[in-house]
């Protein structure tokens, strides 16, 4: 079994990129046609490209804390990990403490979100 974890990495990185620059359109294209997303703050499952395109309106930033990743077959991987999301208001910058869960696909030499959950860390 190969080791996925320097392509996990990439992607997070790239994840991240589009998500600070608040780049909707290169975020929307990292997942799937058919993808789902329970967003952190939001209690609708949005289903497909275009519901997920409208989840990601706002100003957050992230950052990736710690994350673990799972060969689950031929081109999957399961990811699973914290991150923290700083949000910012006229005078103050917050902190939000959340975990993830990513299945992601590997297609050729792309990669894309199939499954992607998110909820504030207890």
């Amino acid at each position: 079994m190969n080791d996925v974890t320097p392509d996990v990495r990439a992607f997070l990185v790239l994840w991240a990129q589009a998500f600070n620059a608040h780049d909707i359109e290169k975020l929307a294209a990292l997942y799937a046609p058919d993808a789902v997303l329970y967003g952190t703050t939001s209690p609708e499952l949005h289903s497909g490209a275009e519901e997920i395109r409208t989840y990601f309106r706002n100003t957050d930033s992230v950052r990736f804390e710690t994350w673990r990743s799972v060969r689950l077959g031929d081109g999957l991987v399961l990811v699973v990990g914290n991150y923290l999301f700083s949000q910012s208001s006229t005078d103050d910058v917050g902190t939000i403490p959340a975990r993830f869960t990513l299945v992601l696909c590997h297609k050729d030499s792309s990669c894309q979100i199939l499954h992607h959950h998110s909820s504030r860390r207890p």
